[in-house]
């Protein structure tokens, strides 16, 4: 996956070895189209397909996965924009939005998309940040291909959700209460009467995060106090549930830039 980050957002090229995704969701709105192949398209509870003249719509906290058919010496490719869900609000003045319509034919927008990813690209150079005049011009292209998206795919006002939801609520606190692995949506789903999308979307709505993005975040946040408190590392990866230090190492530092060794070393330097 090549990947370029501006104002929070990526624009990435995606490359999947596999040919396709498993289910997963993300926290971003995603905008994808795609440069070699066509897509059989998972997204909560409805399939359809994807050809290279369309966009793909997902809102934050959809569960989504797809197959793919490509010619027998190509491989898939796609361009996915992932936009933060304060960028789509700036645009529109008011509250989050979703795409009612997942899929958007629109050829010449597709290739407005594709050629300011391209520019912006050639901006911003793997590891090095683009001019910040040009980047702007480049920005402004792409909410431009956003604003028309949200008028094709029929954008429509969010609900904000009910803060003192019962459901939720009880699901945060068994979050709370279990820091020791990843959770089993499954079973929440089940106790709440709810299927495992709806419990994911209601979820995403009410916190702003998908479940498991939450509850890693907790777990993580639980490792950096085990740490200050100079817990060996090892214990700490094990007691919270990751599969093996190297595991736990790579999401800590993705999390806080520091490795979990040396931020420990630095809360006892520090005590």
């Amino acid at each position: 996956m090549d990947v370029t980050e501006w104002g929070g957002g990526q624009l990435t090229v995606v490359r999947p070895p596999s040919g396709g995704f498993p289910r997963h969701s993300h926290d971003e709105y995603v905008i994808s189209v795609n440069l070699c192949g066509l897509e059989r398209v998972r997204l909560d509870h409805t399939s359809f397909d994807v050809n290279l003249d369309e966009f793909t719509v997902y809102n934050p906290g959809q569960v989504q996965s797809c197959t793919t058919q490509v010619p027998p010496d190509a491989s898939f490719a796609a361009v996915s924009w992932y936009v933060p869900p304060t960028a789509v609000e700036a645009l529109t003045g008011d509250a989050p939005v979703d795409f009612e319509r997942p899929v958007v034919r629109s050829p010449h927008l597709r290739e407005e998309f594709l050629a300011a990813a391209r520019a912006f690209r050639e901006l911003a150079p793997e590891g090095h940040p683009p001019p910040a005049e040009s980047a702007v011009l480049v920005q402004e292209r792409l909410m431009l291909v956003l604003s028309q998206l949200l008028d094709l795919a029929s954008g429509r006002r969010v609900r904000a959700p009910e803060p003192a939801d019962a459901r939720i609520a009880t699901v945060l606190a068994r979050f709370r209460s279990d820091l020791s692995g990843a959770p089993r949506l499954a079973e929440l789903a089940d106790e709440a009467g709810m299927s495992r999308e709806h419990l994911i979307r209601t979820f995403t709505r009410a916190t702003g995060t998908p479940p498991y993005a939450w509850h890693l975040s907790a777990r993580l946040a639980e490792a950096r106090r085990r740490l200050r408190k100079g817990e060996p590392v090892a214990d700490v990866a094990h007691t919270l549930g990751f599969a093996d230090q190297a595991h736990f190492h790579r999401h800590f530092a993705a999390a806080y830039a520091i490795t979990p060794g040396r931020y420990r070393r630095l809360s006892q330097i520090n005590i």
